[in-house]
């Protein structure tokens, strides 16, 4: 029991501690890195314009009922729960802090191989299922958000992006 009970709460701890600093170290790499052009945020031609995500993870059905944490850390707050203007210099700062959600969610995916020091099979197993299950839907939502956030700038501003 006690052997369970350090896999649990050291992992518990992991998670923590691997979240809130994938959190923080986002918010120090210059903001022109967050660019939609950027090879790692850039649309991709298997997403279809955002179709793929609405057709096949019917993201238009959840997207709003999972948490959002743009406004916990003081360094670059922005709340992305609504969209509240059509300004240029809005879309333009949603988008970008698309891109830094989509970081803070792929980071913990570097960090997830540290925890297969201590951890058995089975809780690597368990830990790389949580890995996966904790950001892909929000990596998910931030790049159907941007997609969208892109075109509608492009039609608003005639191209100007």
């Amino acid at each position: 029991m006690k052997t369970a009970l350090f896999y649990i709460f050291s992992n518990i701890l992991f998670w923590i501690v691997v979240h809130f600093l994938s959190s923080i170290l986002v918010h120090f790499i210059p903001d022109k890195f967050y660019n939609h052009k950027n090879i790692i945020f850039r649309e991709k031609k298997i997403e279809i314009k955002g179709l793929l995500y609405k057709k096949y993870f019917f993201i238009h059905k959840w997207k709003d009922k999972i948490p959002e944490a743009g406004k916990f850390l003081p360094l670059h707050p922005f709340s992305k729960k609504h969209f509240e203007s059509k300004k240029k210099e809005y879309i333009e700062r949603f988008i970008l802090e698309t891109c830094r959600g989509e970081l803070a969610h792929i980071l913990p995916f570097f960090f997830l191989p540290i925890c297969f020091i201590w951890n058995p099979t089975l809780a690597i197993i368990i830990m790389s299922l949580y890995a996966i299950l904790s950001n892909i839907p929000f990596i998910l939502v931030q790049r159907y958000n941007r997609i969208r956030l892109v075109n509608l700038l492009r039609y608003q501003f005639s191209g100007s992006i």
